[in-house]
């Protein structure tokens, strides 16, 4: 099976969503720069995929440190290795596909072991962001599908929610020293104890350079603005699938954007139910794909270091 016929397309406004850019911006990077280059249907409608969702936040990020549209394009066609790594399906091909279904196999035995040399031959092998991308998000994508049919389907997902949190947590609090600069702080939603996502946006985080702050699960909105103050921090995350309040939370959100001078970045399935009041509070709405919100986060935070820089 070929990339092609795994490919999701969807429409500009999915790509309006997805990038923060407007349409009428899109189509102009298209016809008169080249930029984009749209599938299209029968009918004329265009239909976009991950790989341009990546062109946009790259050409985003090019625009920031000043390069000039005409000279963007052959810039992005140049950058093979991108291309190469952005376009590798979600769910895994070739290699990654028989990586997938070792893992599930490891899962139906619940060993230890056998996960752990899956995951750290993948870890030698590839960035973390691709291991998270093409390994990590479709095994959990596969659990969360098939729980129900199988006879030991919950406790293999738990099983592999709990490894995989120790496994995160080892590797985030031997990277913490790394990193310099001011931190991120990240933490989850008050009453929210799903962490997986948020520990893979960790290791994403500190993958491009960042240090990190992480608070974990169940976090009161409001205690985050001292936390910010002592320890200079560039920027706040916060995340949540199941808000047990979401008002409240929304409130807190908004107080927070008040009380801080710095961004404030809330993603998982909350920002997807609430983006439209999020963004009216100030805070600034991810989504809950991981790869695409790391993105956004890079190149929110360049831009406002170069507008600083001015």
């Amino acid at each position: 099976m070929n990339n092609e016929t795994q490919t999701a397309y969807f429409p500009i406004r999915e790509l309006v969503r997805l990038t923060g850019v407007n349409a009428s911006t899109l189509r102009a990077w298209e016809n008169r720069h080249g930029l984009l280059r749209p599938t299209r249907t029968q009918s004329g409608h265009r239909l976009y995929s991950q790989v341009d969702v990546q062109r946009v936040l790259r050409l985003q990020e090019l625009l920031v440190q000043g390069v000039g549209l005409a000279d963007i394009a052959p810039l992005l066609d140049r950058e093979v290795g991108w291309q190469n790594a952005v376009t590798q399906p979600v769910n895994g091909d070739g290699v990654w596909q028989g990586v997938i279904l070792e893992t599930l196999r490891a899962l139906e035995d619940f060993s230890t072991e056998r996960l752990d040399l899956l995951y750290n031959e993948a870890c030698a092998l590839y960035p973390i962001d691709l291991v998270t991308r093409n390994l990590v998000i479709p095994v959990l994508e596969r659990l969360g599908l098939r729980w129900a049919s199988r006879e030991t389907g919950i406790a293999e997902e738990h099983f592999f929610s709990a490894w995989l949190r120790n496994k995160l947590g080892a590797r985030l609090h031997h990277s913490l020293g790394l990193p310099r600069g001011r931190p991120m702080i990240l933490a989850c939603l008050p009453h929210e104890s799903h962490e997986i996502g948020l520990l893979l946006c960790a290791l994403g985080i500190l993958q491009s350079g960042r240090r990190v702050i992480y608070l974990g699960a169940n976090m009161p909105i409001r205690q985050m603005r001292p936390v910010s103050s002592a320890c200079h921090a560039q920027a706040i995350l916060v995340a949540g699938r199941d808000v047990a309040d979401p008002e409240v939370s929304l409130r807190d959100i908004a107080w927070l954007t008040d009380a801080v001078d710095i961004p404030v970045f809330v993603g998982s399935q909350y920002s997807l139910a609430r983006k439209d009041e999020l963004q009216r509070c100030g805070a600034i709405p991810l989504g809950d794909d991981l790869v695409l919100g790391l993105h956004l986060i890079e190149s929110y935070l360049a831009s406002r270091a170069a507008r600083h820089a001015h």
